[in-house]
């Protein structure tokens, strides 16, 4: 008998490292505007992958995209009642990372906390140390940029995260 298929790990890195190589000459620039006058959040964060799997996990549940044009992905569970504007407050959160101007660390952080939030909420009985604990620590994140600390911090992310902060405060159930 023949010993079967087997992935050539070797060509695999070659080939990253071609398409790696090929997207640094040409990089994919779009110009953006922003205006701050109405923030608004969108539904929940938007990911856009577009050379690779996509695998979307939460707790049990797990899906897999690959090899097709076009792939919607959605999960939608039960938040905890009374939870439902904090949980759409740290979506919105999430979405807005990128334009906040954290430095990588605190928007790994800031995320890891958000995602821990959110799925606390969801649970049946949300534990409520655990979702104070993570509101102070994104609004200890948020607060430089909110007081324009950061050299790089704009007009629009200190507007947006003293919302974000004043909204942590005052979305809280109990």
């Amino acid at each position: 008998m023949g010993k079967g298929f087997e992935i050539n790990k070797q060509a695999i890195r070659k080939m990253s490292r071609e398409i790696e190589r090929e997207f640094a000459k040409n990089p994919v620039r779009v110009p953006l505007e922003a205006d701050a006058s109405g923030v608004t959040f969108p539904a929940g964060p938007i990911t856009n992958n577009y050379h690779g799997p996509v695998v979307t996990v939460h707790g049990d549940n797990a899906q897999l995209a690959w090899d097709n044009q076009t792939a919607n992905q959605t999960q939608n569970q039960d938040i905890a009642p009374g939870y439902e504007e904090l949980a759409k407050l740290i979506t919105g959160l999430l979405a807005s990372l990128p334009a906040l101007g954290l430095s990588g660390d605190d928007e790994h952080e800031a995320k890891a906390t958000a995602e821990s939030v959110l799925g606390e909420v969801v649970k049946d009985e949300p534990d409520q140390g655990r979702i104070k604990r993570g509101i102070t620590m994104l609004r200890g994140l948020l607060a430089p940029i909110a007081t324009g600390v950061g050299v790089t911090v704009s007009g629009e992310a200190a507007e947006l995260s003293k919302t974000l902060i004043e909204g942590l405060g005052s979305t809280l159930p109990f």
